[in-house]
């Protein structure tokens, strides 16, 4: 049978590991990223529409589109099982833009206030790795408190979230994100999309998973066990690891008065678009 391969995406921090490690489970498929082609393909989709070589040539533009997808699968293989049936890009990033048009995607989506709490904890526990250590300075100083007692957030819930810089770039990233995802089949007709709900999954893991595989077109019995790694949460709350909880609605633990304020203002549309929200979602829901 010929060999096909598939995109999971989903906003950071909003269980794409999780899932991908939960369709790992099925004996054809193999799952691995994070590859990141998004990059290369924004800056070759630019230079196909601003030159007028490819403009003239649409012929040759394609022919460079196709060369990249091969290269792309190609790389695919390369980190994945190359034997399996069914491979998979799992890139935490939009659904745009499109890697492999051809190819199904499915994307997850999570309470975007439980991805705050992620990403900020994700952050503590590597500040290197973001610039917002040093352009507040107070963020650095909290670290330090961090550093010393992994449970200090636990001890202080409402130092987590009292930056506000950080909490609206969160929300606003996360809000731009999924709202454009909700819409990208409106500019793809042809490209298949299931999304996923983070709090759907940890409901009914197995069911989510099989609804999954079969949205993939493969054999939703011909796969293993969820093993206990895999399972909804943790039962020891891990602060100073990547995988951290797994928790649905840990943020009401960590956000302030303040906190809900400064990402109502950012994200509190999509929140109430995908019926996250306290509010009724007066354009209803897509999902």
């Amino acid at each position: 049978m010929e060999q096909r391969f598939f995109c999971l995406r989903g906003f950071m921090k909003s269980g794409t590991n999780w899932l991908g490690g939960l369709l790992n489970t099925h004996r054809n498929i193999s799952v691995a990223g994070e590859f990141h082609f998004e990059n290369v393909i924004a800056g070759l989709d630019q230079m196909l529409g601003n030159h007028y070589l490819y403009q003239s040539q649409p012929e040759l533009a394609s022919q460079v589109r196709a060369r990249l997808e091969s290269l792309i699968k190609a790389t695919i293989c390369d980190a994945t099982h190359p034997d399996t049936l069914l491979l998979g890009d799992r890139t935490p990033h939009s659904i745009e833009p499109v890697t492999l048009p051809n190819a199904p995607h499915v994307s997850i989506i999570r309470d975007g206030r439980d991805v705050l709490v992620s990403r900020a904890f994700h952050l503590f526990n590597n500040p290197q790795a973001h610039r917002l250590f040093t352009r507040i300075p107070e963020m650095a100083k909290t670290w330090e408190h961090f550093k010393a007692d992994p449970w200090f957030f636990k001890k202080n819930p409402d130092r987590l979230l009292c930056y506000e810089v950080m909490v609206r770039e969160s929300g606003i990233g996360w809000s731009k994100q999924v709202m454009a995802d909700q819409t990208v089949n409106e500019r793809h007709p042809d490209l298949p999309v299931k999304f996923v709900r983070y709090e759907a999954l940890h409901a009914d893991c197995a069911g989510e998973r099989r609804r999954v595989f079969e949205f993939l077109n493969i054999d939703p019995d011909y796969c293993d066990p969820i093993p206990d790694h895999l399972q909804p949460g943790f039962a020891v709350e891990r602060p100073d690891e990547f995988f951290r909880k797994g928790a649905v609605g840990d943020w009401r633990i960590y956000f302030t008065d303040d906190t809900k304020k400064w990402y109502d203002d950012a994200a509190g549309e999509a929140l109430q678009h995908l019926g996250y929200s306290d509010q009724p979602d007066p354009g209803g829901r897509l999902i």
